[in-house]
């Protein structure tokens, strides 16, 4: 976004296009998948998503973390909650996930450095309580990015939909037990910015 002015939309549009067609290979058609989305960008992916699954003959839900009036007017996760309401999709406020197919957990990403606590850590819980399938969101929810540390409560994802690259706390500390399989989505990073940083990220062999 700094170097090469690529707007947070089309970059979010983009992480939403590869998490969709990761979790629709996860849920058959007709499955219900729920959507838990977080204050930032992460559950703006999860909005964005959600239209995508909708598209593919899934049924989304959202499940909202906070009030919709705390997505500030104008900003790529509100501008995508607002489209996901146009188009009917279910926006809730509750954590019943049980009965879902599939639970996506949009709720934290990589910016994350602080333990979870008050209200999000009974959400974290909800999700890993649900015992439910999980599809993360770049990372599981609670997981520090660069040490692999958990940050006071952390989902267990089955499989991460992680963008550009796989992250060092992957493979460090509690990251192997919590982020399963991992999934690379391509949001459009140009390619001089993966050379860049090639050496110092893992090697796990993801797609």
């Amino acid at each position: 976004m700094q170097e090469y002015e690529i707007p947070g939309i089309v970059l979010m549009e983009n992480a939403a296009r590869g998490i969709s067609a990761i979790a629709a290979d996860m849920v058959p058609a007709g499955g219900t998948i729920a959507i838990v989305c977080g204050p930032g960008n992460n559950g703006g992916d999860g909005f964005a998503a959600a239209r995508h699954l909708a598209n593919a003959g899934r049924l989304p839900r959202l499940h909202l973390t906070v009030p919709p009036e705390k997505y500030p007017a104008g900003s790529d996760p509100a501008v995508n909650l607002e489209i996901t309401r146009a188009m009917g999709i279910a926006v809730r406020a509750d954590l019943e996930l049980s009965d879902a197919a599939l639970v996506l957990d949009a709720v934290f990403g990589t910016g994350l450095q602080r333990e979870v606590r008050g209200s999000f850590r009974k959400v974290l819980k909800a999700i890993r309580d649900a015992t439910r399938p999980v599809l993360a969101v770049d990372l599981p929810s609670g997981l520090d990015a660069d040490t692999g540390e958990i940050l006071g409560v952390c989902v267990r994802a089955d499989v991460t939909a992680t963008m550009v690259a796989p992250k060092v706390g992957f493979r460090t500390a509690h990251g192997p037990a919590q982020v399963g399989r991992v999934e690379v989505v391509d949001i459009g990073a140009p390619a001089a910015i993966l050379a860049r940083f090639a050496g110092s990220l893992p090697d796990d062999g993801a797609s």
